[in-house]
């Protein structure tokens, strides 16, 4: 709402809105002299009776003072009265502040209906902050009075008369193309405008147009320039934008001392981007002293208004941890701190933080596991890494819906090396050999499955589960193998085919389970050492094919290294 402070002096008050005319009345000169001398209650009993015989000037005077409260409790619906008064007389300067109270609700019902039309009355008298109002008012999008065209001609009407906040307006109006078509010229001319008048904004925005080269021939060294004059005057968003050129050397040679003084001129000024911009400096040592604690205080600043880039770096850090050998700057690891900082990454739309969150809830890392938060979480990240795992989660979350096939407890089809060494170790069964470098583990059976001496595990080069093949010692014993597929049958049923015969010779019986896994029973001839294999086809498919690249299991194909999880650089 338009008003003066109450510790403004009224003669500043009276001689800016009134008249010549109006202060050489002789009882509206003795109120003003009276209000100079600070003897307000006079005042008003001066200009009242003016103010009833119909006196637009008495009547603004006292609803300004109803208003501002002196010489009177301040009353704003006696404010709003004397204003109406003398807007209905044709007071430019009432029509606006009743416009305002009408759009604040200000000692009347609010009302934008009542406010457009006072600020039009005020508008086509010529006032210029009327005009700036109503360009705001038609520009709005959750207004139902939105009108592209009104707000243009409203806002050109205030900045031809010189308002500098009209002009911008216009800049970027003309500069984004909302509701009329793009024109880089028209958008320089109305900056151009505001930046001779040493306005700062104006001045940034013009310096953005050369930067860039929209309008005019970019030019790096006058964006520069423009940048400077604006920053100069403690516009944040300048010294950010001239601390950029900096650090990137655009314009000039690369200053990283330079980048970090106007970095921390915009950061103190509470610009997030800037204090990002001086963890990272801190981080890397560039123009500051290098100092980990400095840059997560100010990654800390801009993740307090939140930045999704501080709360991931922040997330990094405290994942990955900080080794110091003095012991000074050393940061250590907190997955749970990690998590939080990924999380409210994520929740601010950063990409890169879906996928390292959903990592966190897939391994159980400051958290306990979660496929389901993981799944919904890998699927919104866009990095090829997190695209993969989303693909092979989903599936082993759809594989669990259908997976009947167990071994020591484990739905087979959709388990991981971990899982299945775990449960294996509960069962008290010895490995000969466990080692991830290889595509087997091999373990003693002999002394928890009967007639059994060894179990061999296979699984891909991303330790899923691809068989399971257990030994049997025939010694010469060819029946060994219809005993084993007796037991096989009690929980399978019968199987589905058999090539050769039981009684001599090579034989064979497989079953094909409900959920894809193939269960196969053999023997040779004359060894009857007889062998059952479980397998996922699908699996054994893909082992086939990661082989095929390389008979070594620690072997990373060139894709996989470029999709790897943990990124070396953020930018």
């Amino acid at each position: 709402m338009f008003t003066l402070n109450k510790l403004s002096p009224i003669v500043f008050f009276l001689t800016t809105v009134f008249s010549v005319e109006a202060l050489s009345q002789t009882d509206f000169t003795d109120g003003y002299e009276a209000a100079q001398a600070g003897d307000y209650k006079r005042a008003i009993l001066l200009w009242t009776p003016l103010a009833e015989k119909g006196d637009p000037a008495a009547q603004y005077t006292l609803g300004w003072m109803f208003e501002s409260g002196q010489g009177v409790p301040q009353n704003y619906q006696q404010a709003a009265f004397w204003y109406t008064k003398a807007a209905n007389q044709g007071d430019v300067a009432a029509q606006y502040v009743l416009a305002n109270m009408y759009q604040n609700g200000t000692g009347v019902k609010r009302s934008d209906q009542q406010a457009v039309i006072w600020f039009t009355k005020a508008a086509n008298q010529g006032d210029a902050i009327a005009q700036f109002k109503l360009g705001v008012y038609f520009q709005k999008n959750d207004n139902k009075q939105q009108d592209y065209q009104k707000s243009l001609r409203w806002f050109t009407k205030a900045a031809q008369q010189g308002h500098i906040t009209s002009q911008i307006n216009l800049g970027k109006i003309y500069q984004s193309g909302k509701g009329i078509a793009i024109n880089y010229k028209l958008a320089i001319n109305w900056y151009e405008k505001a930046a001779v008048q040493d306005n700062a904004l104006g001045q940034y925005h013009l310096g953005h147009m050369y930067e860039f080269g929209r309008g005019v021939d970019k030019n790096l060294k006058k964006a520069k320039s423009l940048y400077l004059q604006s920053a100069t005057k403690q516009y944040a968003p300048a010294a950010y934008k001239l601390a950029e050129l900096y650090e990137l050397g655009k314009g000039s040679d690369t200053d990283f001392k330079r980048a970090a003084k106007w970095y921390r001129s915009a950061a103190n000024k509470g610009n997030s981007g800037a204090q990002f911009k001086l963890g990272n400096l801190h981080k890397e040592g560039k123009g500051v002293k290098k100092n980990i604690r400095s840059a997560i205080d100010w990654y800390t600043l801009a993740a307090n208004q939140n930045h999704a880039l501080a709360h991931y770096q922040l997330a990094v850090i405290y994942e990955e941890g900080i080794e110091d050998k003095q012991k000074k700057q050393s940061i250590q690891h907190s997955y749970k701190k990690a998590l939080q900082h990924f999380k409210l990454s994520s929740e601010l739309g950063y990409s890169r933080a879906h996928g390292r969150l959903a990592y966190l809830y897939e391994q159980g890392l400051g958290t306990e596991v979660d496929l389901q938060k993981a799944v919904a979480l890998y699927q919104r990240s866009t990095l090829p890494w997190a695209i993969k795992r989303y693909q092979v989660l989903s599936a082993r979350l759809n594989c669990y819906d259908t997976a009947t096939t167990k071994l020591f407890s484990v739905n087979i089809a959709c388990t991981d090396r971990e899982t299945l060494r775990e449960k294996i170790k509960e069962q008290k069964i010895v490995p000969i050999e466990e080692n991830l470098d290889l595509w087997t583990d091999t373990y003693f059976t002999g002394a928890v499955i009967r007639g059994s001496s060894k179990l061999k595990v296979t699984y891909t080069r991303d330790d899923f589960f691809v068989s399971a093949e257990y030994t049997f010692i025939g010694r010469s014993n060819p029946k060994l193998i219809g005993k084993v597929k007796n037991k096989l049958a009690e929980r399978y049923d019968q199987p589905h085919s058999q090539k050769g015969t039981e009684a001599e010779g090579a034989v064979s019986y497989q079953w094909n389970l409900t959920d894809g896994i193939q269960l196969t029973i053999w023997r040779e001839w004359p060894d009857t050492t007889t062998y059952v294999r479980y397998v996922s086809p699908q699996k054994k498919l893909l082992l086939d094919a990661q082989k095929k690249q390389s008979s070594d299991k620690t072997f990373i194909p060139a894709e996989d290294k470029a999709d790897a999880r943990i990124d070396p650089s953020l930018f």
